[in-house]
């Protein structure tokens, strides 16, 4: 699969590195998994594969709201799933007379029903042949590899396969409307929620690009995202309080790079530490 530690695309550099730790620190209290590493490591892939070799352009807001749905729908664990009961009940849940498979719900935003299997089996590339191969109808468990699942989730919110509605509607150049783009997955329920962490996620994928973002002035009993990004940078606990270790690991890599060595994390000191850390300015 696509190595993104670091990619050159038509935007510019895009820093794998700097969306994990960030993501690390505002989503998962500094304690980042396999799971999670792995479902942001797909997602990535495909928007690089996507954007740089596909010419199948992904804006940074569709991408922000997808990795939001996908951290709601899956109660925060980022692991594709099945749905409950394998579609117990429903036509969908009974074998197909021609495949004999069953196709239940799979992945992050549950896919049901073979027409929708087949759809996502034309769009979906395989990130190491970069061929339309992946065999989702014959093998419908696929669905729930990472790498499947996000280019699922991307092209079915991107193409009104779930409600109808579509990122487009609520995404453009004009407009981002975070809140409304709840109705291409499931009306409005926690509309407002999942709005709040598409904005965290793009501030991510923002910082990943280099774009730069703002962040707070981390000093001596500082608390909060901020501080654990920060934490995770250095080295330190990421408990997401700054004290004397994180202000003194912050002292030392102030000196050790020609800053001001105050022990206060502002605007000069952040943008050093994505230079070093992220490889990005």
């Amino acid at each position: 699969m696509c190595n993104c530690d670091q990619y050159q695309s038509r935007e510019g550099v895009f820093s794998e590195i700097a969306l994990r730790m960030r993501m690390s620190a505002v989503w998962f209290s500094g304690k980042i998994n396999h799971a999670q590493t792995d479902c942001l490591a797909g997602f990535t892939a495909a928007y690089a594969v996507y954007n740089t070799v596909l010419g199948r352009h992904i804006p940074v807001s569709w991408l922000a709201y997808v990795l939001a749905t996908t951290y709601h729908e899956t109660a925060f664990t980022m692991q594709p799933i099945e749905e409950y009961g394998k579609g117990a009940g429903h036509p969908y849940g009974d074998p197909d007379p021609e495949t004999g498979k069953t196709y239940y719900g799979r992945g992050y935003v549950q896919l049901t029903w073979r027409d929708n299997y087949e759809k996502a089996q034309d769009v979906v590339v395989n990130l190491n042949t970069l061929a339309y191969d992946v065999p989702l109808v014959g093998q419908p468990d696929l669905a729930l590899t990472p790498w499947v699942a996000a280019q699922v989730a991307i092209n079915g919110m991107a193409n009104g396969w779930f409600t109808g509605k579509k990122l487009a509607d609520y995404l453009t150049d004009t407009q981002t409307d975070y809140v409304n783009a709840r109705h291409i997955i499931n009306g409005t329920d926690k509309a407002q929620t999942i709005a709040a962490y598409a904005e965290e996620a793009e501030a991510a994928l923002r910082l990943a690009r280099g774009e730069g973002i703002a962040r707070s002035l981390v000093q001596m009993g500082s608390q909060g995202g901020d501080v654990r990004e920060l934490q995770l940078m250095l080295g330190c606990d990421a408990d997401g309080v700054a004290g004397n270790a994180t202000i003194g690991a912050l002292t030392d890599f102030q000196r050790r790079h020609g800053l001001d060595a105050d022990g206060m994390c502002g605007a000069q000191t952040w943008a050093v530490l994505d230079r070093e850390i992220y490889g990005i300015s």
